[in-house]
């Protein structure tokens, strides 16, 4: 049976609705602060007008279609079921044949056997005639096929390895530096090779399939179903939180809203929040230095997107088209997301330019009227028979270093092994989730197995005996006698799981006015 509280339970949670999931959990009531105007992180979908097919997601994208990524798409499923939310899957596509490839100045196609030599790298023998993604995964492919086969024994073994970065560990395989930075250059981005063999590994695992899925009109429906299930009445939103006090077995939490500071007591209180936003909280508990440490030091890499509304989808009326799929290139562009949706509509499309790490944070340095001016330059590059600025109409971009969500998770050598449990710890009645805080960086997936498993932990606080969240029960389920947190984590595991500032339309008519002049 559920369990059974002798008083209401009552549970902050600062951060995004989707992270955490005891809403339906019975005398359990739950109140969420958000520091925007709306649910979902790092979950956003701009939309440039109302009409069908005219937006691009400004942060999480895509879902692979495998036994990892299973909490996703179950969510998804569950909530149209069970709550009859408007969520339809459609497919995802990664890569088509048509998507172009430019690099030292040279344009292929991704259906060419993009070897170094053809792509004017000089490599040493036997490197020279290889591509990249053969080269990678001659790297990897067995600690992918242990993962596949025992997850756990996979994490273990990849934590042997976590204090080396990717790029020692292809050092150590005699790899030459020319031969790292081509594969990093075709298959990565710039330096992330000197994040954690492990981060890469798991990163890869994600990449391996060639089924992916998508959510239909936007990938910001699933937090706003979600917010639905919560209840508005449930959410403060444009709420920062500037304290929290713990006071005997209960805690306080203190936050700024445009309508004046509002407070909150709770007997638990969960932070589904970044590193980087924790430690902005003026006045709030100090932890022992282990944490401490952790908070500072995990590492979140920089993100930058950029969508840009064309009259025409005219990457779909080249030779060859681009039917989805990406384009990958050596230019602060880095990638061009073709969109799966709207495929061989007429009228406008949306093109997104994606770059992560340190390719994402050269942006940050330039005012948004030169991040479009680069952006369609370099885009003229790579579609040299397409006159990208007579096809411009608008852009809007999101370089996430300079928002809260910050980024994504992307630890350093020795992150995982050092800090990982230590950060996720509870300290008292404070708890702690997100996606950083799973084995699974990135990906929603991450966030949704990391609040699981915090959901759980305080569920149990509040009962005699373990036992699992009931959070958006099916119909007629409930939760077995006993629950085990460890085996139920390996199960998720492996059953698979601002608007803008300033006047944007005076730079944009002024870019598209220089351009045309």
């Amino acid at each position: 049976m559920l369990p059974i509280f002798s008083e209401t339970k009552r549970v902050g949670i600062v951060g995004a609705a989707y992270r955490l999931q005891l809403s339906k959990d019975p005398k359990v009531e739950v109140h969420l602060y958000e520091v925007d105007g709306r649910v979902g992180g790092r979950v956003k979908t701009h939309r440039f007008t109302s009409e069908k097919n005219q937006y691009f997601e400004a942060g999480a994208m895509r879902i692979p279609d495998t036994r990892m990524h299973a909490p996703t798409l179950n969510l998804i499923r569950l909530l149209k079921d069970t709550h009859h939310a408007g969520l339809n899957l459609i497919p995802y596509l990664l890569t088509t044949p048509g998507n172009r490839i430019f690099i030292n100045g040279i344009l292929k196609n991704v259906s060419d056997h993009n070897t170094a030599m053809a792509l004017g790298f000089n490599l040493p023998e036997p490197y020279n005639n290889q591509t990249a993604d053969a080269l990678l995964l001659s790297a990897i492919e067995s600690f992918l096929d242990l993962l596949g086969r025992d997850f756990e024994a996979g994490w273990k073994l990849l934590m042997k390895y976590d204090k080396v970065s990717f790029r020692a560990y292809l050092l150590d395989l005699n790899w030459p530096e020319s031969v790292i930075d081509f594969v990093e250059t075709m298959c990565s981005q710039t330096n992330q090779f000197a994040l954690s063999f492990s981060e890469l590994v798991m990163q890869n695992m994600d990449f391996s399939t060639k089924a992916w899925l998508t959510l239909e009109d936007g990938m910001d429906k699933l937090p706003q179903a979600l917010a639905g299930v919560v209840g508005m009445d449930n959410i403060t939103f444009s709420a920062r939180v500037q304290k929290i006090e713990q006071e005997n077995d209960q805690v306080k939490v203190y936050a700024d809203t445009p309508g004046g500071r509002v407070e909150g007591t709770f007997d638990k209180i969960v932070l589904a929040i970044p590193p980087s936003a924790l430690r902005m909280i003026p006045e709030r508990p100090r932890w022992d230095p282990t944490k401490e440490q952790a908070i500072r030091a995990m590492y979140f890499e920089a993100l930058y997107k950029i969508g840009i509304r064309f009259k025409t989808r005219f990457w779909e009326h080249v030779q060859p088209p681009s039917i989805g799929g990406q384009s990958t290139t050596d230019l602060p562009i880095r990638w061009i997301v073709y969109p799966s949706y709207g495929i061989n509509s007429d009228g406008p499309g949306v093109l997104l330019l994606y770059s992560w790490n340190t390719d994402a944070s050269v942006w940050s340095s330039i005012p948004f009227s030169e991040r479009l001016r680069s952006s369609l330059c370099h885009l003229s590059k790579v579609f040299k028979d397409i006159d990208v600025f007579d096809q411009f109409i608008t852009a809007e971009d999101l370089a996430w270093s300079e928002h809260n969500p910050t980024g994504d998770a992307m630890f350093f050598p020795g992150q995982f092994s050092q800090y990982f449990d230590i950060a996720r710890r509870p300290e008292a009645n404070i708890y702690f989730a997100g996606e950083h805080l799973s084995r699974h960086h990135t990906w929603i997936t991450g966030a949704i197995d990391s609040g699981r498993s915090t959901a759980q932990d305080i569920i149990t606080s509040f009962t005699s005996k373990p036992c699992p969240t009931g959070w958006i029960p099916r119909a007629g389920v409930e939760p077995e006698d006993y629950y085990d947190s460890e085996a139920y984590r390996r199960k998720v595991a492996m059953d698979g799981l601002e608007g803008f500032k300033g006047d944007r339309k005076g730079f944009e008519d002024s870019i598209l006015h220089s351009s045309l002049g």
